[in-house]
């Protein structure tokens, strides 16, 4: 086979170097594992190929002579650093465990000097790989040295290189204590990775057909993320600006995103959800063009940086790219602080109003807990960049996006992305100075009036109006209700531990769900139950669910000093549940009023003369036109669930609509024992309807709707199980169906 060569050939006049526009070190575990499988797997003799290295000359580097005066030349590795960074972390493990053998020492100098680092002529030592500028350092000094430096990790890249020569020190430890003869054990390995391994090995001659390779490598394989993609191919137009005052400019951006990794993994360790991705796109949105529909992540930045766009005015392109990454970097501090600002140095420009920081943090953190943050990012962001010390209208922004979050997307529980590309545009806006940070509230309150009106919200608190246990902003809700209650007392029990729990765990049902004792049977008939069990003013936060059960109200009261009751508990509002001396109807209603009158309050938001609300803010059908806000660039054809909320105004409007034969085909469907076969339905329907229906409706209801869910991108509340011919409702949406048909009779 021509081009294949072992990694002792590879080696023998060449020092690589990782481009800045390469990814650095990702290899997770399993990847290490998965080599030392496959070399472990080798038998004496037999060859492995192992994958293709591409390497391209770096014409302006000299060649470097060793101490034996043999020429070596330094290629960038254009595909394959992954693996080959991996082999010399591992050939530098095994080098270190020769150093322990006291017969091993010319072995241990010998892979050292061959393939971890050279002695150059004038008595310098160089390390056999360069890695990029993010990583060099760290791995010259923490990962192939003898003697570690203390300096610790500071990018997720660090953390990979440590962790991949952390497995393979344990992997050969454990074989230490396994091998008889350890030494010999040490030599077959080394064997194998140098002379059994085969890769097939290119060099590129021109560097025109770098960026051909490169552009392939971004679309296969471990895939890269935006960010690094966008970086890779800055610094490959960077190279080709044929001004002076570009050559600097490929240091320049990589120096850029040091930082902004550097940011990124310290906000990391305060939320899981910060993400590279969704900062580029944010900043997109928000700088350059406000439409989610046209943006196609790294290709939407290649195109608007292509230098054929430019006719040549590379001065022109330079200050654009330039201008890029500074946005880059400020917009990542602000994005930081609004994903994670539960870290120290959050809203450090506010370092010196401590009740300023502390607010802002505080706000923050209702808007996270609540959920649904991409919407919001483009004008926090655009707020922090453009009115960088005007922290009021940043405080009435969060307390209003924190409005419209928990109405919106948790008591109303509308889609995810309802409003999302005015919100978007909003942002858009305030950034290029286009409205003023008071228009923007305006707007805003709009937005949020307009999916969520006054009556309607007040109206969702009404009985039977909604089962809150269910619902997805219950814990929220009730922990919001324990801040109130502890009026600046820390809350005993952690919201991170409320948010991990099961439902089960930390929601208290006060009428248990299984009143079987005789005090619940005496005071609650089926009717109340069915009606008052999951209702809000039935529930509590609490800290251990399972030491109530279905114990009567007394003693889950219970009296101060007793273990585990309302009286001593931890959380406020299980101690206020305990001022009341019985649980009936009564009681409820009158915990309840409280709970509402509260909450109707706290997440209010009062129309003004100003707000325009669209005719067309009522209509609850859902349909193409609700989705109009959909970002669908990442969803393709994935059909999404339904929300208990949705099907009611669903089911709804078919009947306001005159559409009472597919209501009724849902009826018939959600009281059905079991699957219906298509007679079966078709009589059920008719006995319903009282007329009868022809085989032609059923037909006709089927196609319709399967066209309407697949417009709507919803996935279907029934099934056809075409082994056995029958029909029936999703038994996730059965109980819901029969809910809505329940109460409206």
């Amino acid at each position: 086979m021509e081009n294949v060569y072992t990694l002792q050939e590879i080696f023998s006049d060449k020092i690589f170097r990782v481009p800045n526009y390469q990814r650095p070190f990702a290899w997770e575990q399993q990847h290490c594992a998965e080599l030392l499988e496959d070399i472990e797997e080798l038998s004496d003799g037999k060859k492995h190929y192992t994958g293709t290295i591409i390497l391209h000359l770096d014409a302006k580097e000299k060649e470097i002579k060793d101490e034996n005066g043999t020429s070596l030349k330094v290629y960038n590795i254009v595909d394959g650093q992954q693996r080959l960074t991996s082999l010399i972390i591992l050939l530098h493990c095994i080098s270190q465990c020769f150093k322990e053998l006291p017969d091993a020492q010319n072995l241990f100098k010998g892979i050292r000097n061959k393939y971890v680092t050279i002695t150059d002529i004038d008595g310098n030592h160089r390390p056999r790989l360069i890695l990029n500028d993010n990583c060099h350092q760290y791995f010259v000094e923490n990962i192939i040295s003898e003697a570690p430096s203390i300096k610790g990790i500071q990018l997720q890249a660090h953390k990979k290189l440590y962790e991949a020569k952390d497995y393979f020190m344990k992997y050969l430890e454990e074989k230490k204590s396994k091998e008889g003869d350890f030494k010999k054990y040490l030599i077959q390995l080394m064997t194998k990775i140098t002379n059994a391994l085969e890769f097939n090995l290119y060099r590129v001659k021109e560097e025109t057909d770098v960026g051909v390779i490169f552009e392939v490598m971004n679309n296969r394989g471990k895939q890269l993320t935006e960010m690094e993609k966008v970086k890779n191919y800055l610094i490959y137009v960077a190279k080709k600006l044929n001004i002076q005052a570009a050559e600097t400019l490929d240091e320049k951006i990589n120096m850029v995103w040091t930082k902004i990794l550097e940011y990124l993994m310290d906000a990391s360790e305060k939320s899981k959800d910060i993400d590279e991705d969704q900062l580029l796109r944010s900043t997109w949105l928000m700088a350059y063009d406000p439409q989610p529909k046209k943006w196609n992540r790294y290709r939407t930045v290649k195109e608007k940086f292509r230098i054929k766009n430019y006719d040549n005015n590379h001065n022109t392109l330079l200050k654009e790219i330039e201008n890029f990454i500074s946005l880059l970097e400020e917009s990542c501090i602000a994005y930081c602080d609004a994903i994670a600002p539960d870290r120290d140095n959050s809203f450090k420009e506010y370092g010196d109003c401590p009740d300023v920081q502390e607010r802002l943090v505080r706000q923050s953190t209702k808007l996270i807990r609540i959920g649904n943050m991409s919407s919001f990012l483009p004008i926090l962001i655009a707020l922090r960049l453009r009115h960088k010390h005007n922290h009021d209208i940043y405080e009435k922004t969060i307390d209003l996006m924190e409005k419209y979050s928990f109405r919106i997307f948790r008591l109303h529980e509308r889609r995810s992305n309802a409003g999302q590309a005015s919100l978007i545009r909003y942002g858009h806006e305030l950034y290029n100075s286009e409205i003023s940070p008071d228009d923007l509230l305006k707007k805003i309150k709009n937005s949020l009036l307009k999916y969520s009106p006054k009556k309607e919200y007040e109206t969702v608190f009404e009985v039977g109006r909604k089962n809150w246990y269910h619902s997805s902003g219950l814990k929220y809700f009730l922990y919001e209700y324990e801040e109130y209650l502890a009026k600046g007392k820390p809350v005993q029990l952690p919201w991170d531990i409320v948010q991990q729990k099961d439902k089960s765990e930390t929601i208290e049902h006060i009428l248990p769900q299984d009143p079987s004792l005789d005090y619940w049977k005496e005071r609650w008939d089926q009717e109340k139950i069915q009606l008052y069990l999951h209702d809000i003013g039935n529930l509590t936060l609490t800290y251990d669910n399972s030491s109530y059960g279905n114990k009567a109200f007394p003693e889950k009261k219970g009296s101060p000093g007793q273990y585990r009751c309302y009286s001593n508990s931890i959380l406020f509002q299980e101690r206020e549940l305990a001022n009341w001396m019985d649980w009936t109807e009564k009681e409820l209603l009158e915990r309840r009023e409280k709970l509402i009158n509260w909450a109707i309050q706290r997440w209010n938001v009062e129309p003004g003369a100003e707000d325009l609300i669209e005719d067309d803010a009522n209509d609850e059908l859902i349909s193409e036109d609700n989705f109009e806000d959909e970002d669908t660039s990442e969803k393709d054809d994935e059909n999404s669930e339904w929300t208990q909320s949705e099907i009611f105004r669903y089911l709804q409007k078919l009947k306001e609509s005159g559409l009472i034969s597919t209501l009724i085909y849902y009826k018939a469907l959600a009281f059905a024992d079991g699957p219906l076969s298509f007679k079966e339905l078709l009589l059920r329907i008719s006995e319903l309807r009282g007329k009868s229906i022809n085989f032609r409706t059923i037909s006709g209801i089927w196609s319709g709707l399967t066209k309407f869910f697949r417009k709507i991108k919803k996935e279907r509340l029934e099934i056809l199980d075409d082994t056995q011919d029958r029909y029936l409702l999703k038994p996730k949406y059965k109980e819901f169906i029969q809910d809505y048909f329940n109460r409206k009779t």
